[in-house]
């Protein structure tokens, strides 16, 4: 039964992968849900135009140090400049550039879609409220997030909000994955039991 799952799960795994994710966001099993999300054109514009006069300051002003800035905002910019998630059957991988959880669907204690305000994270990235949630959002998501309640491997709760555009397929994703975990799970634990 937990392999008809499994195949099942597999027959309903998104496009293919891409090569950041391919090489940097393995899922666990089959990917069953994925999102990436850009940013915006007006952050585009925003960070090339903070470059060009970090350049155009250092060249005028003699400062040439200071064009090293630029290689580094190129690289903030680029690594930040997409979101992504990914639902396998088995975690919940999310990467803000270099950033982000791999949550094991095991330790999902709830989730759900929610409607939230930027203004309580203090803007979009990555950010932490004053309550302890983390949020991995761009803008652009219309102010919805996956709200992920889970434990760490140490035990240490955790509130992890994804903005998405896409957050109630995510979630159908995580369900469907718990739902098979815990069909896969209960033969071996009638098997302990009968030990």
């Amino acid at each position: 039964m937990a392999e008809e799952d499994s195949r099942a799960l597999a027959r309903r795994e998104a496009a293919p992968l891409d090569a950041y994710e391919r090489d940097y966001m393995r899922g666990d099993g089959a990917i069953l849900a994925r999102e990436k999300q850009r940013a915006p054109g007006l952050i585009h514009a925003f960070m090339g135009t903070a470059i060009a006069a970090t350049v155009a300051g250092a060249v005028a002003g003699g400062a040439w140090p200071l064009l090293l800035l630029a290689p580094a905002l190129g690289g903030l910019w680029l690594g930040m400049s997409v979101l992504r998630v990914n639902v396998s059957e088995r975690a919940v991988n999310v990467q803000y550039g270099l950033l982000g959880p791999k949550i094991p669907i095991e330790a999902i204690e709830s989730a759900t879609v929610v409607d939230y305000n930027p203004v309580k994270f203090g803007g979009w990235g990555v950010k932490r409220s004053f309550d302890g949630e983390t949020i991995y959002n761009m803008p652009g998501d219309g102010g919805r997030a996956l709200r992920l309640v889970w434990r760490t491997a140490k035990g240490k709760p955790r509130v992890t909000l994804i903005g998405s555009t896409q957050a109630e397929t995510l979630l159908d994703a995580i369900v469907r994955a718990q739902k098979a975990l815990a069909a896969a799970e209960a033969p071996r634990a009638l098997e302990a039991g009968k030990s």
